[in-house]
């Protein structure tokens, strides 16, 4: 890795090429969002030679994780945000003050959420009425997870500090690093390879937390070097309230935004489990292409981000408008290209996953429409990061509820039972609800309510 300054990486995105500066942000975080779900795939791979149990107490689990996984990437948009804003400004070391906080706040905030977790999680399994030996495994696993909580949070800090000063290929590696650590480490610590004992379940929670914990040690070390454009020193970890409520105001509202979208896919999980068990594997099979698919919309959306911050840090919010509609651009191009490419093999697609014809038959209708809503993704997906870049996150907040919680619950119930349209119905609430807030987000956009700085006017006093 290349020492850089945090000005060469500014002047790179507040000056020069608004397209190409994009591009350079955005492939090294679709390819991180890529990494993501390797985890659950190789977890999932080897608990399966545990039998049924090991899979279902992972699955069992698991939006209790996403839970506090939601909490924690809320949170650091505000790094993001803060970062990004102060390094467009100029005013480096107010940006190495921001990023302190951050680290010493979600510290501190993990470590709460790890105590409670670690007691409740349990319980709340308990609850949910699985067979003993399942919730037992769950637990074993949760418990794990809850313990190596700060590390987990702390790979979110350091991959939105890093993207708000405009490093995006670092986080890329070191995910990348630990996805690898994490394959490895499964079998040794679920089986009891070698000198390892042999703990089931639990292991993959053991080998997650170790694999993140090489993130969160690397980048440490990177962010307290300061070899990368940021540099937290002991003088920036003393939490200052003021900063901390200015935090937790623009990441707050991003995390309750990812929680309820948690529970809001919950819900909507058992409105297809009711229409059917075909449907609802029609609906994850298709989930499964419509997330490979969202991917450059999500790093787009990561790089405008970072592009808006910067260039309203440097008071240049024309700029930053130019760049929104950039981000939006390109990602609809991308996403229009995907929806033609998924439209024509369809059929192909399913059946890699599937030779039932009746799963195909239902896949088939899904794509048709929500193929439609590819593009609508997109601009969301961008202008999400618009307002997350300019810390307006309330609004962010607003359009992912709003496409769940008013638009796709609502008329998944209304149009597949009220209506009767059954899977249909589903497919349609899904490409209305996507047009709706494409449309609700747009008009937001529109008004220029984003393009104002949250960072003082007036430089923060460091001691």
């Amino acid at each position: 890795m290349l020492r850089r300054s945090a000005r060469e990486l500014s002047d790179q995105l507040t000056q020069g090429p608004i397209v190409s500066s994009l591009l350079r942000l955005a492939w090294p975080v679709m390819l991180a969002h890529f990494f993501q779900p390797l985890y659950n795939f190789f977890d999932r791979l080897w608990l399966a030679r545990l039998g049924p149990i090991g899979i279902a107490a992972l699955q069992l689990a698991f939006p209790l994780v996403f839970f506090m996984i939601s909490v924690a990437a809320g949170i650091t948009v505000a790094g993001t945000a803060l970062v990004a804003q102060y390094t467009g400004a100029g005013r480096h070391e107010e940006a190495n003050l921001a990023a302190g906080q951050i680290f010493s706040f979600t510290g501190l905030l993990s470590i709460i959420l790890a105590a409670v977790g670690f007691f409740v999680g349990p319980l709340v399994l308990t609850l949910m009425g699985a067979e003993p030996a399942l919730t037992e495994a769950a637990s074993g696993y949760l418990r794990i997870i809850y313990l190596g909580l700060p590390l987990v949070f702390s790979t979110f800090v350091v991959t939105a500090l890093l993207n708000g000063v405009g490093d995006t290929l670092t986080p890329m590696f070191l995910m990348g690093g630990s996805v690898a650590l994490n394959i490895i480490l499964d079998p040794f610590f679920i089986f009891g390879w070698g000198p390892f004992p042999a703990w089931g379940v639990p292991g993959a929670a053991v080998a997650t937390v170790l694999s993140r914990g090489f993130v969160a040690f690397a980048g440490f070390y990177l962010l307290f070097s300061g070899k990368l454009g940021i540099h937290i020193r002991s003088k920036h970890l003393r939490l200052r309230w003021g900063l901390v409520r200015r935090i937790v105001s623009i990441g707050g509202m991003a995390s309750v935004g990812q929680a309820g979208t948690a529970l809001g896919f919950t819900i909507m999980n058992g409105a297809l489990a009711r229409i059917g068990t075909i449907v609802l594997s029609a609906f994850g099979i298709g989930n499964a292409f419509i997330s490979i698919v969202l991917m450059p919309a999500m790093g787009l959306g990561q790089a405008t981000a970072t592009m808006v911050g910067q260039n309203l840090g440097a008071e240049r919010p024309e700029r930053a408008r130019q760049s929104a509609w950039a981000g939006m651009g390109i990602s609809t191009t991308i996403l229009s290209v995907a929806a033609v490419f998924v439209l024509l093999f369809r059929t192909t697609f399913l059946r890699v996953f599937t030779s039932d014809p009746t799963v195909i038959a239902a896949g088939q209708d899904m794509f048709l429409l929500v193929a439609f809503a590819f593009p609508l993704m997109g601009i969301i997906q961008v202008v999400m990061g618009v307002y997350q870049g300019s810390g307006h996150t309330f609004y962010s907040m607003l359009f992912g509820l709003f496409r769940l919680w008013v638009l796709r619950v609502p008329l998944v119930y209304l149009l597949s039972f009220t209506f009767s349209l059954g899977a249909n119905g589903v497919w349609w609430a899904m490409l209305a609800s996507n047009f709706g807030a494409s449309v609700l987000s747009i008009g937001f956009f529109l008004s220029d309510n984003w393009m104002h700085r949250v960072i003082r006017e007036a430089p923060a006093p460091i001691e």
